[in-house]
């Protein structure tokens, strides 16, 4: 259990104590203990938010107390919590992770080889928590975009941090061969492999480079009729965010789109996922997101909107190039 400090006049003024009087974590813990799901869950994440609402300053220091508390050792039988604080592709958020939420290719085993504790945990958060809606919802929508990019002769597409490139399963142009060409870039080779792998048939092309190159313009790739990077911005600093969506534009094709997504400030699972999953996004709303398209040559847009999920947790920008 974590200690509170001593309620001297310079710790409460400089440094409050970790727990209230009645902590919701040590009630969620023995909650836990006893295997009783049902709404603790959705509790110690309410009560996460608000700390980290309440005290911006010494929630870092509260979330990484919470995993050294009891409760973590519990959280950590879901093979999705755990996945992304071990990071074994040395990062959160991985295609992993991804297909975890979709219940696509390891998700299954990974539910077998959990504990039972654990498989209630991981069944709640990748099928009820707004953040696993809303990155199925951003599936959805990049699949349809792919579809009515197909609309245009010779049609051609471009994913940037591709991960398992599972959009193509829910795009009928895709399993129809109405894209001429499918480009699937990432920096892990991992995910590379599995992209060629499960759809190698469809005719897309994987390519090994990172942001880096891209920005430098070593990755010589052409012009594309819809460009996106679905769990890359999250991840970008303003600057290279910025950078990256002019060069992202550049390699749009006239007439044709770019959509980047980006997790929402305020998101619901924020502070659980940087509490006892050690993942740290930077989040961004809406006029953050308009801000990234502030060096983008005016007469070159046709359009650009910016929309949430109805979840709330992940907001879009999407560019129409001039024709």
């Amino acid at each position: 259990m974590l200690s509170k400090m001593p309620m001297t006049n310079v710790a409460v003024l400089t440094h409050p104590p970790l727990l209230r009087e009645e902590s919701v974590i040590d009630g969620v813990c023995e909650q836990l203990r006893a295997g009783r799901i049902q709404g603790n869950l959705d509790e110690l994440v309410e009560d996460l938010n608000a700390r980290r609402e309440e005290d911006p300053r010494d929630w870092p220091e509260y979330a990484r107390a919470c995993r050294r508390h009891p409760v973590c050792s519990l959280l950590h039988q879901d093979p999705f919590t755990h996945r992304a604080f071990a990071k074994p592709r040395g990062y959160a958020g991985d295609a992993v992770m991804m297909d975890y939420i979709y219940g696509l290719g390891e998700a299954r085993e990974a539910a077998r080889n959990a504990t039972p504790l654990g498989r209630a945990i991981f069944q709640h958060f990748v099928e009820t928590r707004p953040s696993s809606k809303a990155v199925r919802y951003r599936r959805r929508l990049i699949a349809g975009l792919i579809d009515r990019a197909a609309r245009r002769d010779g049609a051609r597409v471009l994913a940037i941090a591709a991960g398992h490139l599972r959009e193509v399963e829910l795009s009928t142009a895709m399993q129809s061969g109405m894209i001429r060409e499918f480009t699937a870039l990432d920096q892990d080779e991992a995910s590379l492999a599995v992209v060629q792998r499960d759809y190698a048939y469809l005719g897309v092309r994987t390519i090994r480079e990172s942001v880096r190159q891209i920005l430098c313009g070593k990755a010589k790739l052409g012009q594309y009729d819809f460009v996106y990077a679905a769990g890359l911005f999250d991840y970008l600093s303003d600057p290279v965010a910025k950078a990256l969506t002019c060069r992202m534009f550049e390699m749009t094709r006239p007439g044709g789109m770019m959509l980047i997504p980006n997790f929402l400030t305020g998101t619901p699972d924020a502070a659980y996922m940087e509490a006892f999953m050690d993942w740290n996004l930077i989040y961004r709303n809406q006029s953050d997101m308009m801000a990234l398209t502030a060096d983008l040559p005016r007469s070159a847009v046709a359009d650009c909107r910016v929309f949430d999920d109805e979840n709330e947790a992940i907001t879009f920008l999407l560019v129409t190039r001039a024709g």
